[in-house]
């Protein structure tokens, strides 16, 4: 077979163009400079943000790489060199050149043509518009609560909690009325939906000190581990209560939070008990009154979102 006659008559179709966009279903175009060169695209119309994949590829009779540009009609162009694989198909010497390139548009446009080049020849696709991406859903807001604090008296000791069942009894006078409000309070996270950015408190119980009993709260890896495993003795875990932002190693919270401060009263009175509060004024009569500040910076255990 005369070789030069081959490539001639291959070259009435030495260009094939394809452009497929993610997905699908293929519509021919009209509209080429060149009878040899087709371009090929689904009907459309694209979506901002969704990434379009064009491919293109031809046949030739030499190795060598074929540069290629893309022009995605809104302004921005693509340009590389298509690699070479010897194609058996067509014989010995003769070599199949493929381009697979996506392309997101941004922005809603209308009247979009993407034009193809490879190796000086070129074909335009048929307009199509792109549409606006679809608006995500807003983040769901995250449930707060409200964790609130209580005192007993005879005893010297605090407590706080988020939980409404909780709340209710004790505002109910349960345990003959001696829990009371202080009037401090402060806002967490409910562990449903709870920010990726907050962390799970949990809550612990020691009946050791009977008759008094005492619990303590933690988001902190190293205490959980310590109070599970026994490493200090006497607590139990009754779970995980709720969420908060946790302080950076300065004591210092996120935007939109303020801290919590945690203080421990060194076992006065016969048993631990442990205070958070959000009171600057009230934290530092407390470490006045021999309390010992705990946590991050100046004794920062917690952040509450407000």
């Amino acid at each position: 077979m005369n070789f030069s006659l081959r490539s001639k008559a291959l070259g009435r179709f030495r260009m094939r163009l394809l452009a497929l966009a993610l997905g699908g279903l293929v519509s021919t175009l009209a509209g080429s400079a060149l009878a040899d060169v087709q371009c090929f695209v689904p009907g459309g119309p694209y979506e901002a943000g969704v990434p379009v994949q064009v491919r293109a590829g031809n046949i030739d009779e030499f190795s060598r790489p074929e540069p290629y540009t893309i022009l995605w009609g809104d302004g921005t162009t693509t340009s590389g060199s298509a690699s070479s694989v010897r194609n058996p198909v067509y014989g010995e010497f003769f070599y199949r050149h493929d381009v697979s390139v996506s392309h997101v548009y941004s922005a809603a446009e209308s009247g979009i043509s993407i034009a193809v080049q490879l190796d000086g020849e070129s074909c335009n696709t048929q307009p199509f518009d792109v549409l606006g991406g679809a608006t995500p859903p807003a983040p769901p807001v995250p449930k707060t609560a409200v964790a609130v604090e209580y005192y007993h008296a005879s005893w010297n000791m605090y407590f706080v909690t988020a939980l409404p069942n909780e709340i209710a009894v004790l505002d109910g006078g349960a345990f003959g009325g001696v829990w009371l409000r202080t009037g401090q309070q402060f806002n967490v996270y409910a562990l449903d939906g709870a920010p990726a950015y907050s962390s799970t408190v949990w809550r612990f119980l020691s009946t050791k000190f009977s008759p008094k009993s005492s619990h303590v709260y933690t988001a902190n890896e190293d205490e959980y581990d310590e109070l599970t495993s026994g490493a200090i003795v006497g607590w139990s875990v009754e779970g995980p209560v709720f969420s908060a932002p946790l302080p950076s190693s300065d004591g210092t919270c996120p935007s939109g939070t303020i801290p919590v401060y945690r203080l421990y009263n060194n076992a006065m009175g016969g048993a631990p008990n442990h205070r958070l509060i959000t009171d600057a004024n009230e934290f530092a009569q407390m470490a006045a009154a021999g309390w010992t500040p705990e946590g991050e910076g100046v004794g920062v255990g917690l952040c509450s979102p407000q």
